[in-house]
């Protein structure tokens, strides 16, 4: 994955799936996970909204909104932002629900993902502002018999549904 190192270019020798130690300076670079968050978002009459992807990876498909974490922001910012960019609403009612660790292949890169996942409950009030912006085309709340299960995006989204709804 990776062969030189960023800091004095020397040859990187791969020592633990996600270690590498540079043979010139002894640097111990990790592969650490990349932090997201999700929202799952159910209205008044227990269904869960999903949003229709833009971009690839995995274009068209269902997903549940939220996105990457930026530096210096906490999870649960994190999570508004990416909120309020994909949905145009602000998100005031919310509590964690679980984690799942994943893969995010993008243009040839393999990017190892933690996704932290939140529930939160919708007005309907809120539910009729809800519009898709940013990286989403689409929007559909889904109840649990009508989910589209052969075009969620990915792994992940599928076991935390699973696990919603079989609470």
């Amino acid at each position: 994955m990776y062969n030189y190192c960023n800091k004095c270019s020397g040859k990187l020798i791969k020592k633990a799936p996600n270690l590498y130690l540079c043979q010139k300076c002894d640097l111990h670079f990790y592969i650490n996970p990349v932090q997201t968050t999700t929202a799952i978002l159910e209205n008044e009459k227990g269904e869960i909204l999903l949003v229709k992807r833009k971009s690839d990876p995995q274009k068209g498909f269902w997903d549940l909104p939220g996105g990457f974490t930026n530096l210096n922001e906490s999870s649960e910012q994190s999570l508004v932002r990416e909120i309020k960019e994909e949905l145009g609403i602000t998100l005031k009612n919310f509590f964690y629900f679980q984690s799942y660790p994943d893969r995010y292949l993008y243009k040839g890169n393999n990017y190892y993902t933690i996704n932290l996942f939140y529930i939160g409950k919708l007005s309907d009030k809120d539910s009729k502002k809800i519009a898709p912006k940013d990286d989403i085309t689409e929007i559909k709340f889904f109840s649990k018999k009508s989910l589209p299960w052969q075009e969620i995006a990915f792994d992940c989204l599928k076991k935390v549904i699973a696990v919603y709804f079989s609470r």
